[in-house]
């Protein structure tokens, strides 16, 4: 079903069923990740809500997701780490953040994983008037994604998609950067993967006519099902990193076994760091 133009946003902590008296301290806006802050936001359609006003309003933004394996690279990218640090809104990508912001106080509410959704974000985009162009995953994937969005919603808002083959050739990435600056979507999205999309964005950021860049990594791979996505019943208890290693063990082993003790134990310092003041 994609997503419902009546779905109300909430717009204030009493519509978000915050029960909070007057005098106590409030949940700071955004969670502290080592560094990176990721906002607060309380449920998707919030999230979408967000977007529709970044794209809206004068001047450039940039959207970003935090997961594990993206804060593990910015642990050891500071080139990552300031985009991240720059970016107007960085939302939850993982169950590991949700599970490192309640270690460290200041809880998020929730992930949101962009496989699960991006149709339907297309869909309120278009309802709602907001241009996009899609940049990215292998040829032909981009076209069958955007084939398959039209079945449901033959009117649409996105401008174009193209591959993401595109990094080794620069006589095709000065054709492509024309063609979204003919256009002049007002977000673009670019799944090359982290961190290339985010070097990508902020090397082009100042050449490209865009309102948002959106880094959407290897969405289209699981929309597609080139990539097989994990039971739901996983997805919703913080077990998709455990279905995606049991698919592909040796590629993911170094992401998931290694990286995900990593990432927790440096938690668990910051957490401690904390503590001690």
């Amino acid at each position: 079903m994609l997503y419902s133009p009546d779905l109300s946003i909430p717009q204030t902590r009493e519509a978000l069923g915050d029960d909070s008296q007057p005098g106590q301290l409030l949940p700071d806006p955004r969670s502290d990740i080592e560094g990176i802050g990721v906002d607060n936001i309380s449920c998707l359609p919030a999230l979408f809500e967000r977007l529709r006003q970044e794209a809206r309003r004068p001047g450039k933004s940039v959207f970003a997701a935090l997961n594990i394996h993206i804060a593990n690279i910015a642990h050891q990218n500071p080139t990552l780490r300031q985009f991240l640090q720059a970016s107007d809104v960085v939302y939850c990508d993982g169950a590991g953040i949700v599970l490192a912001s309640r270690l460290l106080g200041n809880p998020l509410p929730c992930r949101f994983t962009a496989a699960d959704w991006l149709l339907d974000l297309w869909a309120y985009l278009s309802q709602h008037g907001i241009t996009a162009f899609y940049l990215g995953g292998e040829p032909g994937i981009a076209e069958k994604a955007l084939a398959q969005f039209e079945e449901r919603m033959p009117q649409h808002t996105i401008l174009g998609v193209h591959h993401g083959f595109i990094l080794q050739d620069e006589a095709l990435e000065r054709q492509v950067i024309d063609r979204i600056n003919a256009l002049q979507p007002d977000v673009l999205f670019v799944g090359f993967g982290c961190p290339l999309q985010e070097m990508w964005i902020q090397r082009h950021q100042a050449a490209l006519n865009v309102s948002v860049f959106y880094p959407i990594g290897a969405t289209l791979d699981y929309l597609t099902r080139k990539v097989p996505r994990c039971p739901a019943w996983m997805g919703e208890n913080g077990l998709e990193w455990l279905f995606r290693f049991l698919v592909e063990p040796r590629r993911m082993f170094g992401r998931y076994i290694v990286g995900n003790p990593w990432f927790l134990w440096r938690i668990g310092w910051q957490a401690l760091q904390q503590r001690l003041g």
